[in-house]
């Protein structure tokens, strides 16, 4: 008799669907960035404002309610705990654009909204003009109501300093998870000289996650490159990450001198015997140190001196 070719009956091995599964796991392609849809009519078609990005993607003014909105975020923005987007445009650009000095119009805000939306992030974009007359209390009126634990910011031109002056009085808890900070003039050697003086925390958080942003050429096929490249660097620095994260995790079943967290492993007696150790140098202050030297994070001691 004839079987299910798509095995819907149920009578399909198990053993063939998993090698089949296994297969198809193995030829995926890790850093996987899904291109948006768009009409042929919508290709050159920036926003002119925000009301535009309003009634065109059914965006919000952020904060809502407010008289003068200081930036517009995507509908999902209170409700998406996986990835977030910040644009942070560049000086003196119109509400509702990002970087329109960009080449071959890479800076559009709406081709950027676009990918974001199409691999799953929620979107916030700036006002220039609110974030640059009070960076501080602009940046946090509007990111406070994001539960996004990755954040992707991207930087315009020469606006590094003023992201830098609205992230100094952030708690170090909270600006960690900005875990990826694009600029898009390059300048990622050292951080922009500012009147705001940073904190050691700061600095060192800054130093590994600023990184440039693809650059293109006359001679690229143009910023749907540009937009791929962006996200598929995204894509690759959060996969990183995550996987540092499981193997650091995974090497806390290894610790022979410390309790698991969660777990009472070690006697009593042992663990008062301990409480008068160096934790700066004790086995679990060693693996951590282990894993963010394998994730390439620079400490304290690493930093320029002088630099704020």
């Amino acid at each position: 008799m004839l079987s299910c070719c798509a095995g819907i009956c149920g009578k399909a091995s198990l053993g063939a669907s998993s090698k089949r599964k296994q297969a198809h796991t193995a030829d995926e392609p890790r850093s996987l960035v899904i291109k948006p849809v768009v009409r042929c009519d919508e290709i050159q078609s920036p926003a002119c404002s925000f009301d535009d990005l309003v009634a065109r993607f059914e965006m919000q003014l952020a904060p809502p309610g407010a008289s003068e909105p200081i930036g517009v975020v995507t509908k999902d923005f209170q409700k998406n705990a996986s990835r977030l987007l910040v644009l942070v445009p560049a000086a003196g650009a119109p509400p509702g654009s990002f970087d329109p000095a960009q080449p071959h119009g890479s800076g559009d805000a709406v081709m950027l909204l676009r990918w974001a939306t199409a691999n799953g992030y929620s979107v916030a974009i700036f006002s220039a003009a609110a974030l640059s007359t009070d960076p501080v209390n602009t940046w946090d009126g509007m990111l406070r109501g994001s539960p996004a634990k990755t954040v992707s910011v991207v930087v315009a031109t020469g606006q590094l300093s003023l992201l830098q002056e609205a992230l100094s009085c952030v708690h170090p808890l909270l600006f960690a998870r900005f875990r990826n900070i694009c600029v898009c003039d390059g300048a990622t050697g050292k951080l922009a000289s500012s009147s705001v003086k940073l904190s050691v925390e700061l600095r060192v958080h800054l130093r590994n996650a600023v990184v440039a942003v693809p650059p293109i050429s006359s001679g690229d096929l143009g910023p749907l490159m540009v937009h791929q490249s962006l996200f598929e660097l995204l894509r690759r620095r959060e996969e990183g990450w995550q996987q540092n994260e499981m193997n650091k995790y995974a090497g806390f079943q290894n610790l022979k001198e410390n309790d698991m967290p969660g777990l009472k492993r070690l006697p009593l007696d042992q663990r008062i015997q301990r409480l008068d150790r160096n934790r700066n140098d004790d086995e679990l202050a060693r693996l951590l140190q282990k894993h963010e030297k394998d994730a390439g994070v620079e400490g304290e001691e690493d930093l320029e001196p002088g630099v704020d």
